[in-house]
């Protein structure tokens, strides 16, 4: 009994100067004489074990049953529905909680590649102001060279790196090039080869899921026409995720382009281990499908609509 009184007296001091006093991890160790990873590992018993107890207030309204069915379903780490408060705002919404729980899943001493959508854009105009242990931030899409308003995913990089204290590499080249040679040729060069191999090595990743159809960003950007666009929704098109094209059940479709981006493709993307998607909308509804078929993520954040609407086409299969 004692001893256990005396091991909780010293989980509840440890956690009271990172918590309260937010002394670092490796502050901590020092202060002990232990390791930085025995500092998290005591972190982690002082929750479970009921010695620090989180209570979450969640600036909007949160859909729990339906993000946990979602969850159960696909067998995510995690999910968040936001009930948006109005229509018209819906990623704004979705974008601030983001924000929050994003926050929650990152550890110190760890690597996140960074992808882009308006979405992520907004949720990177959120964050606050919160540095990261040890975090390096890797941009793993180059930039839009067509977009010159705040969406540009160099800016939303540049953004989550600063607001998260983090080490930054930059990927210093557009998202598309006019020739496969050209593509060929940056991504062979070091500058460029050693970002995409950090961003291939990362432990988190976070990324939009674009749109299909007239909503599609490469379509309003013209490098889709009117022509291909149509033919690819023969093929089943959906969206895409880092500007690579996949339908309903996550297969990748070649487009025009495809062989000419500057990103991850998708089987590096699914072998980083925690990949969180950030997409609302109804626009959004089949490419999420598609990008939870196959297996791309680990966590949703999206609004409560697209999850119902998600839950029932998947019922809706299941009962045909």
């Amino acid at each position: 009994m004692a001893d256990d009184v005396q091991r909780k007296m010293r989980l509840a001091q440890i956690a009271e100067l990172y918590y309260l006093e937010r002394l670092t991890q490796s502050e901590i160790a020092q202060r002990f004489g232990v390791s930085t990873m025995q500092v998290s590992r005591l972190l982690r018993e002082a929750q479970q074990s009921g010695v620090v107890e989180f209570r979450i207030h969640h600036p909007l309204p949160i859909d729990v049953e339906s993000a946990r069915e979602l969850q159960s379903r696909y067998a995510l780490r995690s999910v968040v529905a936001v009930k948006a408060t109005r229509p018209e705002q819906v990623k704004e919404d979705v974008a601030r909680v983001a924000a929050h729980h994003f926050l929650s899943l990152l550890e110190p001493r760890s690597a996140l590649a960074v992808g882009w959508s308006s979405t992520l854009a907004l949720m990177a105009e959120a964050l606050p102001y919160q540095p990261i242990e040890g975090l390096s931030v890797v941009q793993m899409l180059g930039a839009l060279s067509l977009s010159a308003d705040r969406y540009n995913p160099y800016d939303s990089f540049v953004r989550i790196g600063t607001q998260l204290g983090g080490e930054m590499h930059a990927l210093h080249a557009p998202t598309v090039l006019r020739s496969v040679n050209a593509r060929d040729s940056l991504v062979s060069d070091p500058a460029v080869k050693n970002v995409l191999d950090l961003a291939r090595a990362a432990d988190y990743a976070i990324c939009g899921i674009g749109a299909g159809g007239d909503d599609s960003t490469f379509f309003q950007l013209g490098y889709l026409s009117r022509t291909e666009l149509d033919e690819l929704a023969l093929k089943g098109v959906v969206g895409d995720i880092l500007g690579r094209f996949i339908d309903i059940e996550g297969r990748e479709r070649p487009w025009s382009y495809s062989k000419m981006l500057v990103s991850l493709d998708l089987d590096e993307l699914g072998r980083i281990p925690q990949v969180i998607g950030v997409a609302a909308g109804p626009s959004k509804v089949k490419p999420i499908l598609g990008a939870l078929r196959g297996g791309y993520l680990a966590h949703l954040v999206t609004d409560a609509a697209t999850v119902r609407s998600l839950l029932a086409i998947d019922d809706t299969v299941a009962a045909t």
